[in-house]
């Protein structure tokens, strides 16, 4: 009976995939093309080649109908220059979306202008909906795998063992209720995987890089560099509560690298904001601003809000404590005459929970500091169409003025589906920052890894957006020494 059962399994596979089906090779390249159209306005990144490599069902539509996901592998070329470095341009990680690829799956995108006649390769997916006798390409994405980097101790299988039942006893004979023990744990287990990872640092072969929440952009982006220093160590996350987290850890010496805001590394080593208490943070050195992370005031598409100054008086959620976003946000409030009082701040457990109560009335208003696109955003806009409100324009000014660590840009048209004009803001930059005492062999030898050439394997399409041009736009705190001798001294002025 047994010899029968693989036989089987192989016909019902075979059977699902040909039930499956969804369009033809033609029919999928014009539907690509058509997307990236859509993306760019106009024809910038056309199709050359592409292999159809097969179809396997796809979760039924709300209303039933039958759905296929179709895969295929493709090489496009630039009739147009594209860069994606620049800033204000449209962000690589849309050609990903466009063509339905991970951040791995685009090949041939590097650090800086592609000309007309660059070549790219993409493994891709379009999800496609069943009508009639037609099958019509959806905005579905199958969900992107989020890899965490998992320190290994050395403690013997029958200590770790014993620490896993005691723990189980704690929590099955706690009298707490089961939702508060499980939120308890949680927040400490996770608490101890971050101290476990950065103490580890010191021996690991990798450079572990102090992050933020394991979904968050910023380990996304360190993920997505996927390369190795010379000495062959990779460039791994440890996930934090984020900016002001990561400041702290890095002046320490409990992390030797650390992702954070530009204006929130501005605050703490001039003691200003959060870190008048604690006063300045000496150690903290700049390695390289490595993107944008532009300033999202989202609101509901029929709340009647226009400007920023038509948040008083309303709900808004403006980050959690501690965070980089809720640091920024007070300052972009208070610039347009909203001082603190003059709107309900709303507590939230994070930037999606916060999008939820957004979408369904409970706020007005969500403030937060993040790269575009915004992954969650472009999620959640299904569960209530959202807009975002621009910054005034005299104000963003003003703030860029002011405050150096902020830089005044535009979030592009089509940057999400929704969004059909460019979009006026500030944004922070995603400063990478090292403790002073890193050696400085260290330091060049992470920033001869991030700069590198875009053929190393295993690159994702969020590292393609690095910059050296721009590796110092937003950084007022002193560079580090070996950053200092990877960049050379600033340009002249005119």
């Amino acid at each position: 009976m047994r010899r029968l059962q693989l036989p089987i399994i192989l016909l019902l596979a075979v059977l699902a995939g040909a039930c499956a089906r969804g369009p033809d090779e033609a029919g999928l390249s014009r539907d690509l093309q058509a997307r990236l159209d859509t993306l760019f306005g106009r024809p910038v990144l056309v199709l050359r080649d592409l292999n159809r490599q097969g179809s396997a069902p796809f979760a039924a539509a709300e209303d039933g109908a039958r759905q296929a996901i179709v895969y295929f592998n493709a090489r496009l070329e630039f009739v147009e220059a594209y860069d994606p470095s620049d800033w204000e341009g449209l962000s690589p990680q849309l050609i990903a979306a466009a063509l339905g690829a991970t951040d791995a799956g685009v090949i041939g995108l590097g650090g800086g202008r592609m000309a007309p006649g660059a070549e790219l390769r993409a493994f891709g997916s379009v999800v496609y909906r069943r009508d009639g006798p037609d099958w019509r390409p959806t905005d579905l994405r199958l969900p992107l795998a989020t890899t965490a980097t998992q320190a290994a101790g050395g403690a013997a299988p029958s200590t770790t063992d014993e620490l896993v039942r005691r723990l189980a006893k704690l929590v099955d004979t706690s009298a707490v209720p089961r939702d508060q023990r499980e939120r308890v744990v949680t927040e400490e287990l996770d608490h101890a995987l971050q101290n476990i990872q950065l103490r580890l640092d010191a021996g690991s072969q990798a450079i572990v890089v102090a992050t933020g929440p394991a979904d968050g952009e910023y380990a996304r982006f360190v993920r997505s560099l996927g390369v190795r220093l010379g000495d062959r160590r990779g460039i791994e996350v440890a996930n934090t509560e984020g900016s002001v987290a990561n400041a702290f850890l890095v002046d320490r010496g409990e992390a030797r690298f650390g992702l954070v805001q530009s204006d929130v590394a501005a605050a703490a080593v001039g003691g200003e904001g959060l870190f008048a208490i604690s006063g300045q943070l000496r150690q903290l050195r700049a390695v390289a601003s490595l993107f944008p992370e532009p300033v999202h005031i989202v609101v509901r598409r029929n709340s009647g809000i226009e400007s920023v100054a038509q948040l008083a008086g309303r709900r808004i959620s403006i980050g959690v404590l501690g965070s980089g976003t809720r640091y920024t946000a007070l300052q972009v409030l208070d610039a347009h005459g909203l001082a603190a009082g003059s709107y309900t701040e709303v507590r939230t457990e994070g930037p999606g929970d916060a999008l939820e109560q957004l979408a369904e009335g409970s706020l007005d208003a969500v403030v937060e500091v993040v790269s575009a696109p915004w992954r969650l955003l472009a999620r959640m806009n299904a569960a209530g169409p959202l807009r975002l409100v621009p910054l005034d324009s005299s104000v963003a000014e003003r703030l860029a003025a002011e405050r150096p660590a902020l830089v005044q840009l535009v979030i592009p048209a089509r940057t999400y589906p929704w969004q059909e004009q460019p979009v006026p803001t500030v944004a922070a930059t995603a400063l990478l920052v090292a403790n002073a005492a890193t050696p400085d062999d260290v330091v060049t030898g992470v920033l001869d890894a991030m700069f590198a050439a875009s053929d190393v394997p295993g690159r994702g399409v969020s590292a393609s957006r690095l910059s050296r041009q721009r590796a110092r736009v937003g950084v007022t705190i002193p560079l580090h020494d070996g950053a200092a001798r990877y960049f050379g001294p600033l340009p002249a002025g005119p």
